[in-house]
């Protein structure tokens, strides 16, 4: 990748729906020129295609629970079974006393209850028997956008508005393509899934679900491993109890290496997970985040192996 490539990333990352007239003319190519680095950025799979980042409080999820398990090689049969539930978007192996590390999204008490017997089940037929849970209280950022809960109270989406939310979400998987579908093909889309909508009525129903703040950006997936971030750790912080929320709006939020910030009720109360290239860049990043006074300890948790990292699923796990 070159100086450019870069630059068209970086442009489509903050705006997949940007047109190529606009990314051109930002990055001082022709049109048609930005379009052939597009392709082949796709192509040789730095980025895997258009997405959609969502706030899943106003799609029905509630709560947004970690989990973490001590297993071991000889039974991946765990991993298979958190893999498969579509209630879990996220699944890494890491090192350190827990061996999986795992992303819940929930809709209620009960739904938790479910996962949780699950879990519970599975773990008794589990070596070690040791798992943990981590409830999020606050989201501070996820999928690079600092994130804002919008208390959108009464807000209720329709089968149609979650299907074309499913369909962005997933849209490499229903186009196989590089650039975002337009509203045209959207409309076809759901049509052949058996819902009849016209191309104007689904321009109007996307306009709402951004304006509501379901929507809370167009991106694309990448692969960050051929961006040079090899290297992922989930980071434990602990800060003054009084600046927790100073701590992660005011600073942690803005910082790039950071993806997703979370509140928890845990000693260390934030949870950031992040990506650099290497050590010794993490180094630096350890170095800037002491330069807060209210940040007084850390501990990190390198990832080991990406399993999953999936588009919301409105199935219920």
């Amino acid at each position: 990748m070159d100086e450019y490539d870069w630059k068209i990333l970086s442009k489509l990352q903050e705006n997949s729906r940007a047109s190529l007239t606009k990314i051109a003319k930002e990055t001082g190519l022709s049109r048609f020129a930005v379009k052939d680095r597009i392709e082949k950025l796709f192509q040789t799979r730095v980025m895997s295609g258009p997405t959609v980042v969502v706030n899943p409080f106003l799609v029905g999820f509630k709560r947004t629970v970690f989990f973490e398990f001590k297993t071991n090689p000889r039974e991946p049969w765990l991993a298979t079974l958190l893999e498969k539930n579509p209630s879990c978007d996220l699944l890494d192996g890491i090192a350190g006393e827990y061996s999986l590390f795992s992303r819940f999204r929930l809709t209620d008490d009960a739904h938790f209850n479910r996962i949780l017997k699950t879990i519970d089940d599975a773990m008794g037929e589990s070596y070690f028997k040791k798992y943990r849970a981590v409830n999020a209280i606050k989201v501070f950022k996820e999928c690079s956008t600092p994130f804002k809960v919008a208390h959108n109270e009464g807000l209720e989406l329709d089968k149609v508005d979650l299907t074309i939310l499913e369909i962005l979400l997933s849209q490499q998987e229903y186009a196989n393509a590089a650039l975002p579908i337009s509203t045209v093909e959207l409309s076809r889309l759901l049509h052949t899934l058996g819902i009849a909508i016209s191309q104007p009525a689904v321009f109007n129903r996307l306009s709402e679900l951004k304006k509501k703040g379901v929507v809370l950006r167009h991106t694309v997936k990448v692969d960050y491993s051929k961006l040079g971030l090899k290297t992922k750790l989930v980071v434990r912080i602990k800060a003054n109890p009084n600046a927790y929320d100073d701590v992660a709006q005011g600073f942690l939020a803005s910082l790039s290496e950071i993806s997703d910030l979370y509140r928890t009720g845990e000693e260390y109360g934030l949870l950031a997970v992040l990506r650099v290239k290497d050590v010794l860049e993490y180094n630096s990043f350890l170095l800037r985040l002491y330069d807060s006074k209210d940040i007084i300890d850390t501990y990190t948790t390198l990832v080991l192996e990406e399993r999953k990292n999936s588009p919301l699923s409105f199935k219920k796990g």
